[in-house]
């Protein structure tokens, strides 16, 4: 449902008609305080979803003709609207009414003889107090006129006349339908999501940033998008597509031999531009998404959010300088999602798998992959030649004295004399990464001053990892901002990142590799170190071939460290290596050639770590009231390849099997940084608490998992997370692996330490595998940020993957999630959006390659998962083949809720299928009662379901029901709210089972 601010403004307007001495035009004032922007609260009221979460007869699918109404005729529909007064802010509001919201005062409309009366995107509200006559008004989104860009963006048709004041021009196609807008100078005279460029009469407007390729296709009089009616209309050769009758089609000729010329693409033997792919149907044979999306009358051009279905949305919710360019467009037209999520997928399976290449250049090309698809441009530094006398003395001094330092050569050469001169020109060759990554890094922040370093440090990695003093960077100055947004080059951090990683596999080390002398396979004595030197960066150091233990507290074991290289042994790490301890300590890597290492910390156990890992000298959070957050970790330690604005490598290059302890940042972590974790082999076991486990926020953050069956154990924020300008990646290519975030119900053995809204007390926030997470800040300080993107890639093996609350490719607020799971019998449970979901503006995608799976079958779900779409996001689970086994929750399967989009498929294989709800299965509804009350610029929004079978033998089950329900081979259309009709025509659920082409793919 809305937020509470709507709930609360409209008490407080029912209690606050005020006398209007000070405004004699106004013939009624009302204070209005706030008003939260029309995006749905980040999950419906858990009362609400429990009623309708017990067993429930499916009921008889329905079979008949779809209800889908006349034709559109390309004839815009524009009954006459209240608009003259507006949000105008004039002396006098002539026959609307004041409003007040603090010290802002404005005019509104009255809508008391139509509810629908009101301008695209103003919400009619009731505004008298309780018991007293209705006086309904026409709300503006936000409930204030201050947010640049209001009224941008309604409707239009040919001119201004039906744009509310002060819009000066209505950017409209070759049939005049547009939106109003203004005309500007350049990109700082416009509202955010728009940009400033030429409009249709060749002047210069804002002109919105979301209007999808779908929506401009053949509309805007392109040479290269000839628009037609029918093949007439076309060349010789040519056919005309034009996906429904009254919308603009497109000429379009055959791919000769398969191929087009520039500009266009191949789809389904014709060549068709490439914006107007949705034009064509790429199925071959029967295409089971074209039929039914036919059932609901719509189409594949027809999927999509036009500008018109977003200005209920203020622009600062939509448009915000951290998106990446990729979002908006997926945004909009949401049919190109799973192409953009298997291209990504598949660049990183190349990279991950690269022919005749090491794991280091394969974990280069992950980090290459992730900075291309967040925008970054890479750079690299320039390399120094490694001398061909005393090569280790020449690269450090080199390293210390780019860092600003007096390097005492002949101490260096003296500590080197012992080392093989092959080890000292090796090392020197990773001594001069670590020199190129330390200028990477330089660069990267060379915009910044001392100060701002210093705070970026200290403070920035509170968006994700909380303070003990509770504070963090404000994101709503002008000057955050830009620091944020602008001014730190997350290439130049990668570049470096890749560097080092060259550099290190030049050097070849695992010829150095050694066996420890001992059989015990547990270290208890204390490393032997063969070379160290202090930089400005921190130590540089070589670790003998035996087992052996590096604890901080240990004289000579002090960090911060820039590098160390152990040469064998099964060791135990209590050190800060391969994690940026300082902002000095910029650049730092942990390299293990062999041996079942441990990798920990210093634990300084707390009363309050219960069954939890031990906490370390930070402590954890006290909760201060029964509604707090638990005892979280409090660390500010990144470990094991942990970035805090820098780059951090922690690479385990042996085939033993490791254990990995971190709380938080570590792990595969990049926070205004690049991170990362490689361990080349072995039966592995990863536990954290918190960003970690390929996590990512302003940065990129990797964990690269070679070989092995592996447990991975979390809580929140991991196994693919990415935040706000983050691209977080957990790549694992092969065994059978399990992943863990905790559950929270202690009736299922879960620990509540991160409670969720949507169950306080037996959930936690997930927000992983596969997760993008953004800042939502209606309520606030108004400082959005879209949320990044989260990848979770698993090549082979039968896996599990158990999470609480958003989770396993899924979105929140501008976010994007995928969990890519190539290969084997899999086993996926969750709560509540989960398993293919997305909430809020987001993108959520699980893209299931084969094997025998099993949904939602050991935890319970409660709500939005397998393909449930949730506010203005879309999400997709795509199973390609296997005998699957599904239990739905409500908003399952394949289903839409609240302008949301769900899109389910099945490729192949004999099915089961189960809900405990009928919103499941193609549903698709406006349900909420603020949303679709009348007078709600959303109830004309499209909310989509579609749920596809696409072969084999398949049974359909309500939980709780006693027979199967037939739908195998049928067709079937839902709604969710048939008693109010303009709500019921926005409503598009349907479904098909059937043997042929959902021309949805998992690869």
């Amino acid at each position: 449902m809305l937020r509470p601010a709507l709930l609360a403004l409209a008490t407080l307007l029912s209690s606050s008609v005020l006398g209007c001495g000070q405004e004699p035009s106004c013939p009624g004032c009302a204070d209005v305080t706030s008003l939260g922007d029309s995006g749905v609260d980040a999950g419906l009221e858990e009362a609400d979803a429990e009623a309708d979460a017990g067993p429930s007869d499916l009921g008889t699918p329905d079979l008949g003709v779809p209800d889908s109404g006349p034709p559109d005729l390309g004839v815009p529909d524009l009954p006459p609207v209240q608009k003259e007064v507006s949000c105008y802010a004039g002396p006098s509001c002539g026959t609307g009414i004041s409003v007040r919201t603090g010290n802002e005062t404005f005019c509104v409309d009255e809508c008391n003889a139509d509810l629908e009366s009101c301008l695209d995107g103003f919400t009619c509200l009731n505004i008298a107090p309780a018991g007293q006559t209705e006086q309904h008004v026409c709300v503006p989104p936000a409930g204030t006129c201050r947010i640049r860009g209001v009224l941008f963006g309604t409707s239009c048709y040919g001119d201004t006349a039906r744009c509310g004041m002060d819009r000066t021009a209505c950017q409209g196609d070759v049939t005049a339908l547009g939106y109003c807008t203004d005309y500007c100078t350049d990109d700082s005279t416009c509202p955010r999501s728009y940009r400033c460029g030429p409009s249709d009469d060749q002047n210069q407007v804002c002109a919105s940033i979301l209007t999808s390729n779908a929506e401009r296709c053949g509309r805007e009089s392109r040479a290269d998008e000839p628009r037609c009616s029918f093949d007439g209309d076309c060349q010789a050769g040519e056919i005309c597509l034009s996906p429904r009758f009254g919308a603009p089609g497109v000429c379009a000729g055959p791919c000769e031999g398969g191929g087009c010329s520039a500009g266009l693409v191949c789809v389904a033997d014709r060549c068709v531009p490439e914006r107007c792919a949705c034009h064509a149907s790429p199925a071959v044979g029967r295409d089971l998404l074209g039929e039914a999306l036919a059932q609901v009358a719509l189409d594949r051009c027809g999927v999509i959010l036009s500008v018109s279905d977003l200005v209920s949305n203020p622009t600062d919710v939509l448009g915000d300088p951290y998106r990446f360019s990729f979002m908006s467009p997926l945004l909009t037209e949401p049919l190109r999602a799973p192409a953009f999520a298997r291209a990504t997928v598949a660049e990183l399976d190349q990279a991950a798998a690269a022919a005749d290449e090491s794991e280091l250049t394969r974990a280069a090309g992950l980090i290459a992959v992730a900075a291309r698809v967040g925008d970054a441009v890479i750079s690299h530094a320039v390399p120094r030649p490694v001398a061909a006398v005393d090569p280790l003395t020449d690269a450090l001094a080199a390293l210390i004295e780019e860092a600003g330092g007096a390097p005492d050569r002949a101490a260096i050469a003296l500590d080197a004399a012992d080392l093989s001169p092959q080890l000292q020109r090796a090392m020197a060759e990773v001594v001069e990464g670590l020199r190129q990554a330390y200028v990477q890094r330089r660069a990267a922040l060379s915009r910044l001053s001392a100060a701002e370093l210093t705070a970026l440090y200290d403070y920035g990695p509170a968006f994700v990892a909380r303070r003990a003093d509770g504070f963090g960077l404000a994101p709503a100055g002008a000057s955050v901002e830009d620091l944020l947004a602008r001014r730190i080059d997350r290439g130049a951090l990668a570049g470096g990142a890749m560097d080092l990683l060259s550099a290190i596999d030049a050097a070849d080390l695992g010829r150095f590799r050694q066996s420890p002398t001992g059989t015990a396979t547990v270290a208890t004595s204390t490393a032997v170190l063969l070379f160290s030197q202090d930089t400005p960066l921190g130590r540089v150091a070589i670790g003998d071939g035996e087992s052996g233990v590096y604890d901080e507290r240990t004289a000579g074991f002090e960090g911060p460290w820039a590098l160390l290289l152990d040469l064998g042994g099964h060791d135990s790490y209590r050190i800060g290596a391969g994690g940026n301890q300082s902002t000095a300590n910029g650049a730092s890597v942990l390299i293990d050639l062999s041996g079942q290492d441990r990798y920990g910390y210093v634990e300084v156990p707390s009363p309050l770590d219960g069954a939890r890992l031990p906490s370390d000298r930070a402590g954890r959070h006290l909760p201060a009231s029964a509604t707090d957050e638990g005892p979280v970790s409090l660390s500010e330690t990144p470990l094991q390849g942990g970035a805090r604005v820098g780059i951090a490598l922690s690479l385990d290059l042996g085939p033993e099997a490791d254990s990995y302890r971190a709380l938080r940042l570590s792990q595969g972590a990049g926070v205004f940084g690049v991170g990362l974790l490689l361990d080349a082999g072995g039966d592995d076991d990863y536990r954290a608490e918190t960003v970690a486990q390929g996590a990512a926020a302003f940065g990129i953050g990797v964990l690269f998992d070679a070989a092995g069956n592996d447990r991975l154990s979390s809580y929140v924020f991991s196994q693919g997370f990415a935040y706000a300008r983050g691209v977080g990646v957990l790549y694992d290519r092969a065994g059978d692996d399990a992943y863990e975030l905790d559950v929270g119900d202690p009736a299922l053995g879960g620990d509540p330490l991160y409670p969720s809204a949507q169950k306080p007390t037996a959930s936690n926030a997930s927000a992983g595998q596969g997760f993008g997470f953004g800042r939502r800040a209606d309520t606030s300080d108004r400082a959005f940020m879209s949320g990044g993107l989260g990848i979770l890639v698993d090549a082979a093996g039968d896996d599990r993957y158990r999470a609480s609350v958003f989770a396993q490719g899924g979105g929140y607020w501008f976010g994007t999630g995928i969990l890519a799971d190539e290969a084997g019998s899999d086993q996926y449970d969750s709560i509540w959006y989960g398993m293919g979901a997305a909430a809020h503006y987001s993108l959520g995608l699980l893209l299931e390659g084969g094997g025998d799976d099993h949904y939602g079958e050991h935890i319970p779900g409660v709500n939005v998962t397998i393909g449930g779409g949730h506010d203005y996001s879309s999400a997709f689970l795509i199973d390609e083949s296997g005998d699957d086994n599904y239990v739905g929750s409500r908003i399952t399967l394949g289903s839409g809720n609240a302008n949301g989009r769900g899109f389910f498929a099945d490729n192949g294989g004999s099915d089961h299928y189960a809900a405990n709800g009928p919103f499941s299965l193609g549903g698709a509804g406006l349900r909420d009662a603020e949303l679709n009350a009348p007078g709600s610029p959303r109830r004309r929004v499209q909310t989509i379901g579609v749920f596809i079978d696409a072969g084999g033998t398949d049974d359909y089950r309500v939980m709780g029901a006693a027979a199967t329900d037939s739908r195998d081979d049928q067709a079937w259309t839902k709604h969710e709210t048939p008693q109010d009709p303009v709500v019921y025509a926005s409503e598009h659920g349907t479904g098909v089972d059937g043997a042929g082409d959902s021309t949805l793919h998992a690869r």
